[in-house]
């Protein structure tokens, strides 16, 4: 579920009063789901949209008087660190199906059996993840954290500043691409000191694209969570996306409602990070900081 909490949030520094009515009322077809199956304990998290919200203790006290969830906020670095724990349970499940890179008009090639549980020998790891309001990277080696950065990037913010005009105007993504050049290039020297990494990336944007390139009819994460995404494959679809209104974007095989206008945002930023960084191609995570914030509280849990 899209609600796009931070929409808004960068013109005015307060989260909406419809962007915190349609999540409170999401939140509340979780607390129902979860009360249904008697679950005992939730784990919510707060990002970008609320860590810079200056309206945002109002937001957790409303969620919290509405459905009883306490949500925890968490820095950018923390957001960074347990995306990385999600991304390593998820790596070697499920398939590697290579992209069918438009280009080329292949079908996938399956690198692993489906359902092989053996995890790929991956030592060294680049993570990024392309969220709303900011961007993460995740530098590992053999399951470590070396380095993790947040940077002020996301698709809803880089969307509501730079995007103005339906069909896009070749001058504002210019000027997007601008911000997203200056802002890539003040992290992707650090980024690029692991030798032999694999690019690895994860969140709405990086599964909408892979399923796009795909072109799914219904969203299938096992045929997402590990598949290849070629650089070559996303610029095709970025240019098409630019070519069309966001009504005509609506028809598109594979895009998720309610990613129409931002998926354009989203394709900019992979593509100047997989330049910068000199990656041909990424590994799709359909893991990341959902199973994230499971896995550290359960291993908070075992430690105490």
């Amino acid at each position: 579920m899209i609600t796009r909490l931070g929409e808004g949030l960068s013109g005015s520094g307060h989260l909406t009063d419809n962007a915190v009515a349609r999540t409170v009322s999401t939140l509340k077809d979780f607390r129902t789901i979860i009360d249904r199956y008697m679950i005992n304990e939730a784990v919510v998290a707060a990002t970008s949209a609320v860590r810079e919200a200056e309206n945002r203790q109002y937001f957790i006290d409303l969620v919290k008087k509405e459905t009883g969830f306490d949500i925890e906020v968490i820095s950018g670095e923390e957001e960074a660190r347990r995306t990385f724990l999600g991304i390593l349970h998820g790596l070697g499940k499920g398939i590697y199906p290579a992209s069918k890179a438009s280009v080329e008009g292949e079908a996938p090639q399956a690198l692993l059996v489906e359902g092989a549980t053996q995890a790929p020998i991956i030592d060294n790891i680049v993570a990024i993840d392309i969220g709303g309001g900011s961007t993460e990277f995740i530098c590992g080696r053999g399951g470590e954290i070396l380095s993790r950065i947040s940077i002020d990037l996301g698709v809803v913010k880089l969307t509501e500043k730079h995007i103005k005009s339906d069909p896009i105007l070749p001058s504002e993504l210019s000027s997007m691409d601008s911000e997203i050049m200056v802002k890539i290039k003040m992290v992707s020297e650090q980024s690029k000191g692991i030798e032999g990494s694999i690019l690895v990336g994860t969140a709405g944007s990086i599964t909408t694209l892979a399923a796009i390139d795909q072109k799914m009819e219904a969203y299938n994460p096992l045929r997402i969570n590990n598949c290849i995404l070629n650089i070559a494959a996303i610029r095709l679809i970025l240019s098409d996306l630019v070519s069309k209104s966001i009504k005509e974007r609506m028809t598109i095989k594979g895009l998720e409602p309610g990613r129409e206008d931002i998926i354009v945002a989203g394709a900019a930023i992979l593509i100047t990070i997989m330049e910068e960084m000199g990656h041909d191609s990424l590994v799709v995570s359909d893991y990341g900081l959902r199973e994230g914030l499971i896995i550290d509280a359960y291993n908070k849990r075992c430690t105490h």
